[in-house]
């Protein structure tokens, strides 16, 4: 069913001007013009004084010894999840990894000058630095940390071409995760070595991600995962708060609801966001994603990028989940709906499939806070081990269950 006099005209001129950008137009958000944040190297090659939790990228401490243990135990899912992450390409004993000076990310991986590579090079330092913490053996630590340092050695030349700001997000939402874990646990990572992976993220990551963009939600809402994350393995209090400010302006404008209206929330400093396809604009639900009308991997892509915001954001003691919680639950049930074993018939035009997320938000809303979530709850054993797709990486094995372990308090 078609419902586009719900939405405003500006949504069809704001796809216009986006279907004919071009290679180095700016897409940067107003909201972000001025904002100030250092993106020079520190030479002092000093740590930064902690202001934050640590472990505390996505995972804490208390979570990491959880998982070690029900691996050793023979515990599902974490059993299977870990056998396959530790036979996959990501965790081999032999990884090689493929720094460039720069990486070119061009529309549609056109060109591809270390895009692949970099994203890959990514999750399996994530991975190896998991499996490092669940085994103790070593070789998997000195994996991740050849990683980090290949690439903190090589980039030089940043992120550029029209994908440039979605790859320093893609790869920035996880490489701290890596270097969070490695650095809390493993005594083999010389502070010199982590002084210059922190410039890297510094002079290579920062500069692409603190002005936002206004071209798509799915691209903002993993740039602020990214500056979070950034931010807290930089020990900076002023690129983690930009991440949250970024989040907060994008994430109610991605996820309709009833009570927004006749029209979507619109996502600060950009106006209009595009909500449909090619001229079609899907019927306004509660649980619609801005982009559940272009396909089901971009959707689901934003939604993992704000969740595992909040994820990080919540080890960190503050609860973004609360403030957009009613969105995220109906974003999961909606999709849900129409996923096996569910069965319901899809609306006309619009595709859902899997993917290797949902099971960190599930953890938070169904095991933490005891809400129910019938549908995807049917629909997570399906999915189970979830495995790894840029960012959404690993979920069943360090979220499935866990609850609140490790957790501090909400911060007032």
């Amino acid at each position: 069913m078609r419902y586009p006099y719900l939405i405003a005209a500006g949504v069809l001129l704001l796809g216009a001007a986006f279907a004919a950008k071009k290679p180095g137009d700016d897409t940067s958000n107003p909201a972000y013009k001025d904002v100030k944040i250092n993106v020079e190297a520190d030479p002092s090659g000093k740590p930064a004084k902690s202001v934050f939790v640590h472990p505390g990228i996505l995972v804490n401490g208390a979570q990491l010894q959880e998982i070690k243990r029900r691996v050793a135990a023979g515990i599902e899912p974490q059993k299977s999840a870990f056998e396959a992450l530790k036979t996959s390409k990501w965790g081999a004993l032999d990884y090689t990894p493929k720094p460039r000076e720069t990486v070119e990310c061009g529309s549609n991986s056109n060109p591809d000058f270390g895009c692949k590579d970099e994203q890959a090079d990514s999750e399996a330092a994530y991975g190896q630095a998991l499996l490092w913490a669940i085994t103790g053996n070593e070789a998997y630590a000195k994996n991740a940390v050849r990683i980090l340092d290949a690439w903190s050695s090589t980039l030089k030349g940043g992120h550029t071409n029209n994908n440039g700001q979605v790859q320093a997000s893609w790869t920035g939402d996880v490489f701290p995760r890596a270097a969070e874990i490695i650095r809390g646990t493993y005594k083999g990572w010389s502070d010199a070595k982590v002084a210059q992976f922190q410039n890297m993220l510094r002079t290579q990551f920062l500069p692409t991600l603190i002005h936002g963009t206004c071209e798509n939600g799915n691209k903002e809402l993993t740039m602020s995962e990214a500056l979070i994350n950034v931010g807290v393995f930089l020990d900076d209090r002023s690129v983690y708060d930009l991440g949250v400010k970024m989040w907060r302006g994008r994430a109610p404008a991605y996820i309709y609801l009833k009570s927004d209206g006749a029209k979507p929330v619109e996502p600060v400093g950009c106006g209009v966001a595009l909500w449909g396809n090619k001229g079609y604009t899907p019927e306004l639900v509660d649980g619609l994603l801005q982009e559940t009308a272009r396909d089901s991997q971009h959707a689901n892509m934003a939604l993992a990028g704000m969740v595992d915001a909040a994820e990080t954001a919540r080890q960190q003691g503050l609860d973004l989940y609360a403030e957009q919680g009613k969105r995220i639950v109906a974003a999961m049930e909606y999709q849900a709906q129409f996923l096996p074993p569910n069965g319901a018939k899809p609306p006309e035009k619009l595709e859902f499939n899997l993917h290797p997320t949902w099971e960190i938000a599930y953890n938070h809303f169904h095991d933490r806070l005891g809400e129910k979530l019938p549908k995807m709850a049917a629909v997570i054993p399906t999915n189970r081990p979830t495995g790894v797709n840029h960012h959404m990486a690993w979920e069943t094995l360090t979220h499935a269950g866990l609850g609140a372990i490790g957790l501090p308090p909400v911060k007032k």
